[in-house]
């Protein structure tokens, strides 16, 4: 029998929904790799020349320049043609693709009949801006509305329309209207609510707790799972709908949308604000909350990703706040999937050991592998972490479509996984389908 592959750390974003200026505010955004590496793209003799006399050479270093971006840089070119693509026609998009590789679908040599993702929203909110120097200087707001109405009407698209080869135009793709059963269709799609505290009271907090997560606390896991797949692809609205209740929305409407919660501590959460108690409250509800009503939390925990907090490396150590959260007994039944392994760079290991930790003392712990191991042989740092014991926690996840700078396509990254010789099939299964699931809805 076909069974569902899980991939729990998957995005749909574009341009619009990040807070760029933010990012590019961060003191040490220019490093000496960066330079470094830049510098290795250079002509020979370039490398070794004052920088003003680089004056003198304009010519090579824009032509240098243009091959860099033309070959070189080719999995940002990747990435950007998926990124400025219209947001309704995501999912979609990856469905055709990943049909063709033959491990997915209704087909005869299909391997998984299914693939379930939970693209996680990212909470950018206001922080860490100072435009006063700019015209426009007032922050544009990034409220996470705006996502969640890109996130809806793209699963809303997904199981209304396909795209097919275009009839008449070579390299084209058509939309058309779907036939096919929501229950035939490839993906099934449970997104995570992304939310920063510090962008909220604890009154705004609770009412989106109220809205979105009403009832989860009285339905049994095949009873969760049901309910979400049947509401998604349900809705399809706007701003004003969204804000304002246009068109008769109730409560009611907006419940079992979403599976779970996304936190991202380099944009500023702070796990445990001890020193700051209004703070303190509105994470405390926060996670009485999840673990009241089973919902799992996805947290970034790794040294890279989108750095806009100039503390970030210690509100995302593991080791720290959360430490904190998890030995409060008020949170027993917490469920938590650390991302990224722990990821540091050169070598270090303090967080996934941190992480490794925690998983041996609690099954609601878990980690998951994404943008960890675009590669086949990555899987031996997977391997190592069954051996720590902690095979029950483990997840796989892509970063799809932040991957795509390391992985030329989900189809390859998702088939590394599958085709690696250093984990077994039973370790893959526990990965993709076994514990995810648990993860989600037990």
């Amino acid at each position: 029998m076909q069974q569902k592959f899980y991939d729990v750390h998957y995005h749909l974003v574009d341009l619009s929904h990040a807070n760029i200026l933010s990012f590019l505010s961060l003191d040490g955004l220019i490093t000496k790799r960066l330079v470094k590496d830049v510098l290795r793209k250079m002509p020979f003799a370039l490398k070794f020349l004052p920088l003003g006399v680089a004056e003198l050479f304009p010519g090579k270093i824009a032509k240098r320049s243009e091959e860099y971006i033309r070959k070189d840089a080719k999995n940002i070119r990747n990435l950007l043609s998926v990124i400025e693509g219209a947001t309704e026609f995501h999912f979609l998009y990856n469905d055709y693709y990943l049909r063709r590789t033959e491990l997915f679908g209704n087909g005869p040599s299909s391997r998984f009949r299914k693939l379930v993702i939970t693209p996680l929203l990212m909470d950018f909110g206001y922080k860490d801006l100072d435009n006063r120097d700019l015209f426009y200087n007032h922050p544009p707001a990034k409220p996470i509305l705006n996502q969640v109405v890109d996130m809806f009407n793209a699963i809303w698209f997904y199981y209304n329309y396909d795209l097919i080869l275009h009839p008449t135009k070579l390299y084209r793709l058509k939309l058309v209207k779907s036939s096919t059963p929501k229950e035939e269709k490839l993906f099934e799609i449970y997104p995570f609510l992304g939310i920063n505290t510090q962008n909220y009271g604890l009154d705004d907090i609770k009412e989106m707790f109220g809205k979105y997560f009403a009832g989860y606390e009285n339905d049994t896991p095949e009873e969760r799972q049901k309910r979400l797949f049947a509401k998604s692809g349900s809705i399809k609205f706007d701003m004003e709908e969204l804000i304002f209740g246009k068109g008769g929305g109730e409560v009611a409407d907006y419940t079992y949308l979403f599976a779970g919660i996304k936190l991202y501590p380099p944009l500023g959460f702070d796990p445990w604000p001890g020193e700051d108690q209004a703070e303190l409250d509105k994470v405390i509800f926060l996670y009485s909350e999840c673990a009241k009503k089973r919902l799992p939390i996805t947290v970034h925990c790794s040294e890279g990703g989108f750095v806009a907090s100039p503390d970030a490396k210690r509100l995302t150590d593991p080791r720290l706040g959360w430490s904190m959260v998890l030995k409060n007994p008020e949170f027993k039944d917490l469920k938590l999937n650390f991302a990224h392994f722990g990821s540091q760079g050169r070598g270090k290991r303090e967080w996934r050991d941190g992480i490794v930790g925690q998983m041996r003392g609690n099954r609601n712990v878990y980690s998951d592998c994404s943008c960890r191991t675009p590669k086949k042989e990555d899987y031996r740092l997977v391997n190592e972490m069954f051996g720590s014991g902690i095979g029950d926690g483990l997840l796989f996840g892509s970063d799809f479509l932040i991957n795509l700078l390391w992985s030329p396509s989900y189809n390859d990254y998702l088939c590394n996984f599958l085709e690696t010789p250093y984990l077994t099939e039973e370790q893959k299964m526990a990965m993709c389908a076994t514990n995810p699931e648990r993860f989600l809805f037990g």
